[in-house]
């Protein structure tokens, strides 16, 4: 029993003292208003010598009435903020750091800081963080807090994968791809193509914004129709901009071969005469790696050549790469020793830009009028018709005489 009430005794003592140790809610008691601290960096990653800004939100967290009691006490739930200030590193440099007379910010209530910043030109690559430290006034604590920001020097990189090493005279399209190597996303992405003795189309492609990791695509039309021939170089570039900063990328350059060969060509040639009118017909083919819309060859008129009916333009229409089709023209000579009819083939490319090439056909000086080699013709078939007469009537004669020797 005496061990029983030794127990009960000690229990009661320890409930005792743990409740002397206990602080009392109503003195201790102090309500304060708790800031919540949100940041937003832009752009999301710097490039070495980028300047970009961080923006701090603090909001006052407290709701309802601006003064709370509590016990008989009245508590303040106004947030006073003096000033802030952020704290740059020796690859983070900060343009305006510091922010005095903040002010009050009341229950639920949020204001929004911006520091500009930038990046030292020898930034290393990485995570750097900056110091932010929010000095309160009145009954609000300060506040420390660190902003992380990234720095990544990788650029766009340009790939022309069907760049074809050989150039006709001709029109050829190639695909220029801009792929993003960046973790963030860039903006106003602009190609621009530039060549010796090579035009383009379009004259840059605008190609806008590319996110982190992807790519877009830039369709360029090369014109070599006036090309002197030999080798060319072409390069390709591009501007883009990260957050507020422009930025030119390094240049994809590519040598290409432009040969003296035109992309339509004429085959088959047949030239027939009568008197001093030629008929010209043969086959025209699309030796090009891009269509042609809208083909038309027609004899060009000049001082000895004249084009004449029924075909003194033929409409060929649209032509496909690795296609062809049939012609026919007719043009008269003023003189007998023309050495050639001129031909102008006209087309439209796949950006329906007006082209055209020149060819010659060369007449043959021993070629025979068709009337001379028709009376001709005539003469031969008389002959012969003549030769076969004479053989028939010599087989009957003989026939004839051995059956009479016979009876």
């Amino acid at each position: 029993m005496n061990k029983e009430n030794d127990s009960m005794r000690k229990i009661i003592f320890f409930f005792v003292l743990l409740a002397m140790c206990l602080p009392h809610a109503n003195a201790d008691t102090e309500i304060r208003p708790t800031i919540t601290v949100n940041y937003s960096v832009e752009p999301g990653v710097l490039m070495p010598g980028d300047t970009g800004t961080v923006t701090v939100e603090l909001r006052n967290m407290a709701s309802g009435e601006v003064y709370v009691q509590e016990n008989d006490e009245t508590f303040d739930m106004n947030a006073y903020i003096a000033n802030a200030n952020l704290k740059g590193n020796k690859d983070i440099n900060i343009l305006d750091g510091r922010q005095t007379n903040v002010g009050l910010l009341g229950p639920g209530d949020y204001i929004r800081l911006t520091f500009n910043i930038q990046a030292n030109e020898n930034a290393s690559n990485g995570m750097h963080f900056l110091e932010l430290e929010v000095i309160g006034g009145s009954n609000m604590y300060n506040l420390n807090y660190r902003i992380p920001v990234k720095v990544d020097d990788r650029d766009l990189k340009i790939i022309v994968s069907d760049m074809p090493p050989t150039l006709m005279k001709e029109y050829s399209i190639v695909n220029v791809e801009v792929v993003n190597l960046r973790p963030n996303e860039i903006t106003g992405v602009i190609v621009t193509p530039k060549g010796e003795d090579i035009k383009f189309f379009p004259a840059n492609a605008f190609v806008g914004t590319i996110n982190g990791g992807n790519k877009s695509t830039a369709t360029f039309t090369l014109n070599t129709m006036t090309s002197e021939k030999g080798n060319k170089e072409i390069q390709f570039s591009t501007t883009y901009f990260n957050g507020d900063n422009l930025h030119i990328s390094s240049d994809a350059n590519y040598t290409v071969q432009v040969v003296d060969q035109s992309s339509l060509i004429l085959s088959a040639i047949e030239i027939d005469r009568i008197g001093n009118v030629y008929t010209i017909s043969g086959d025209i083919n699309n030796f090009g790696t891009t269509d042609a819309k809208n083909v038309m060859i027609s004899v060009m008129a000049t001082e000895n050549i004249t084009p004449v009916q029924p075909y003194e333009k033929y409409f060929v229409g649209t032509l496909e790469s690795d296609d062809f089709s049939s012609f026919e023209l007719s043009a008269s000579t003023q003189e007998s020793n023309a050495e050639e009819i001129p031909l102008l083939i006209e087309f439209r490319n796949a950006n329906n830009s007006y082209a055209y090439i020149n060819e010659n056909i060369a007449l043959q000086k021993e070629m025979v009028p068709a009337s001379n080699a028709s009376r001709g013709n005539s003469i031969a078939m008389i002959g012969l018709v003549a030769v076969i007469c004479i053989a028939v009537m010599g087989i009957i004669a003989y026939s004839w005489k051995k059956r009479k020797n016979s009876e």
